[in-house]
């Protein structure tokens, strides 16, 4: 059997190992960053989605109480619904400085502009038979909750070229469902 004699390298070639290992270790964190970065966004995408439908679907019905408080109005109790089920990416802080959740009611006729206490009231619609209907709230049975996640930036983790730090993505959500009948309990609906 031959042996082989170990091959000893020249001084001028020992950074080998860390320029290939540079060569290797660099797109290799950059793609496990790019992963992470995709994956994070579509995590949050997904959980505004499924928090605006839960509160859209709430206030439809007229709840006024939520894990044990009872607000005021039907959007108090939307937003307290979108800051507990987003797990902390909104919250009433940063909510209040940036304006992230929108709560808007329109009228059945009108789904383009927002109904408003100033048009809502004693407001006659006609529909497409001819039935005409008087509308004395912005938020009766029949007219239609929408909850909106607007403007809610997410920067990369990690840098891409021609990004500066502070340019990510803007993420957005919404859900819009029809306001239910009235609880028996309830005459005329509660402060939207």
């Amino acid at each position: 059997m031959n042996a082989r004699a170990p091959v000893l390298r020249r001084r001028r070639e020992s950074g080998n190992a860390m320029v290939e290992g540079a060569f290797v270790f660099l797109p290799f964190f950059a793609l496990i960053f790019g992963i992470m970065d995709f994956s994070m966004v579509l995590f949050i995408t997904g959980l505004f989605q499924d928090a605006a439908r839960d509160a859209s679907r709430y206030v439809s019905e007229y709840n006024m109480t939520y894990n044990g408080t009872t607000y005021t109005s039907q959007t108090s109790v939307a937003k307290a619904i979108m800051y507990a089920e987003t797990l902390g990416f909104i919250t009433s802080a940063n909510d209040t400085a940036n304006d992230y959740v929108h709560v808007n009611y329109y009228f059945p006729n009108d789904l383009t502009t927002p109904a408003t206490c100033a048009t809502a009231c004693a407001y006659t619609w006609t529909d497409s038979n001819g039935n005409s209907a008087t509308v004395n709230y912005e938020n009766q049975p029949g007219d239609v909750v929408e909850i909106r996640v607007v403007g809610f930036s997410w920067n990369w983790m990690a840098p891409l070229p021609n990004y500066m730090p502070g340019t990510g993505l803007t993420l957005s959500a919404d859900a819009v469902d029809v306001l239910q009948g009235l609880p028996s309990t309830m005459s005329t609906p509660p402060t939207p």
